[in-house]
């Protein structure tokens, strides 16, 4: 796999038969090694231990319902509260971060409500702020600190 622009870290991967297999932390459990799972395991790693999430507060390939269609949500930060802090779309390093994305996960939000959005590919990411007052996304530099 490529080199992502994250942090380095340690991933557990594995080559059993005939496929390789990489080490979800949350999901404590072994899944398939696609490059959007090394996206979002890359992207766990940096929820964990550069913005101090507990591990607990974190969900991984989550099911909700958008418009009567089951879906499935790639990350979703959750305060304390149980209120939603960030929603992130993990995409394969060869997908393009574009509008078509963006629209996506905004759909997910429209449900989800979570105050952040983050699409990534792993070597891009996008982070948005929903401003409540204007009901639109707002573009922000980092990730805030949990």
């Amino acid at each position: 796999m490529i080199q992502l622009n994250f942090p380095d870290c340690k991933v557990n991967t594995v080559y059993k038969d005939h496929t390789d297999y990489i080490f979800d932390e949350v999901r404590r459990k072994w899944v398939i090694l696609t490059p959007e799972e090394w996206v979002r395991v890359h992207c766990v790693n940096y929820l964990l231990n550069y913005k101090n999430v507990p591990k607990s507060m974190i969900l991984v390939e989550s099911q909700f319902k958008v418009y009567n269609t089951t879906k499935r949500l790639d990350l979703l930060v959750k305060k304390k509260d149980n209120s939603n802090f960030l929603l992130v779309e993990c995409k394969a390093p060869s997908v393009t971060l574009n509008q078509k994305v963006l629209n996506q996960i905004s759909r997910y939000n429209l449900v989800i409500k979570s105050q952040h959005l983050m699409i990534t590919n792993g070597l891009s990411h996008l982070i948005y702020k929903l401003d409540e007052s204007t009901k639109s996304y707002q573009t922000i530099e980092n990730i805030p600190q949990y």
